[in-house]
């Protein structure tokens, strides 16, 4: 696989950061095609997938949260662009839809621009080489931050889902490893079914009572009727994503031991949102990003 990678044809790629580990199909991954869906009526717009992905694994996820035509799928599909893990990229502009520092000073890039959504844990920005979009109510500004709030392209989403008494748990180990005493807890309180979402299957026989599955989780939001939003051990969640599908899809969110509230802006601020405003999450053909990126797009 080619390390150095000289992009072509495109005014802007959207992509999220890459290391050694897999991000796999996760919120970045949606983030990546909400902003494809809106900006390629603006301009000449690409997709990145910097890991080990393949078209058809995309594909499966994009039909399974997204309401797309045959030419929409025809149209991301000719516009992905797949690159293992380079060391080197070049081309015009390229926006970070996780804002991942550190991944990103791994890499040596050559770009007009370099945006990035502000995203990741509560530290002030510190990357002066990019323009980053960030929700002032998190972030410290600076000289070269911009005040935006991420959303959500809900227009293409699935609009029907089924009825469930089935409770949700994600216990994933890259922030949302779920010790035993929150097992027990949620086990004792609840008589409801309980599916599980991990990155492998482990804990099975410990707790014969929960439904252990591995992500990505085919058709998900007909599998649940509850979530059940469990602590993060750093006390940071810069942007949540699945409790506003949660919203959308009249899932019901119970918050357990969050007892951080004051530490956590993002997750307080996006609770916020959702119960004051939520149609100000909604991705619309209007958006102030599409203003923002034509200023600095030749």
């Amino acid at each position: 696989m080619k390390k150095i990678v000289i992009l072509k044809g495109y005014d802007l790629y959207l992509t999220y950061s890459w290391s050694s580990i897999n991000h796999g199909i996760c919120g970045h991954t949606y983030e990546v095609l909400d902003y494809y869906l809106l900006l390629k009526d603006h301009f000449k717009v690409a997709i990145l997938l910097c890991e080990d992905i393949t078209w058809e694994t995309f594909k499966n996820a994009i039909e399974d949260k997204y309401e797309l035509s045959d030419q929409e799928l025809l149209d991301i599909e000719n516009n992905t662009i797949f690159r293992n893990r380079p060391k080197l990229l070049k081309g015009s502009n390229i926006l970070f839809c996780d804002g991942s520092v550190n991944s990103i000073n791994q890499v040596t890039l050559f770009f007009d621009n370099i945006f990035m959504f502000g995203c990741g844990y509560r530290t002030p920005r510190d990357y002066k080489k990019g323009i980053i979009l960030q929700d002032d109510r998190l972030y410290p500004q600076g000289d070269n931050t911009i005040n935006y709030v991420k959303k959500i392209n809900f227009d293409k989403y699935k609009s029907k889902v089924n009825k469930s008494d089935t409770i949700l748990l994600y216990g994933t180990k890259n922030c949302r490893l779920i010790g035993d005493d929150t097992y027990d807890e949620i086990l004792a309180k609840y008589d409801n079914e309980i599916l599980c979402l991990v990155n492998e299957i482990t804990e099975e026989e410990l707790y014969p009572q929960i439904t252990f599955a591995e992500m990505p989780y085919k058709d998900l939001f007909n599998k649940f009727g509850t979530y059940i939003y469990t602590p993060v051990p750093r006390k940071w969640d810069c942007s949540p994503r699945f409790i506003a599908e949660c919203k959308f899809y009249d899932k019901k969110v119970v918050y357990h031991n969050i007892d951080y509230w004051d530490e956590d802006d993002g997750l307080r601020v996006r609770k916020e949102d959702i119960r004051k405003n939520f149609d100000s999450l909604f991705l619309k053909s209007d958006d102030p990003i599409i203003e923002i990126l034509n200023s600095y797009i030749k």
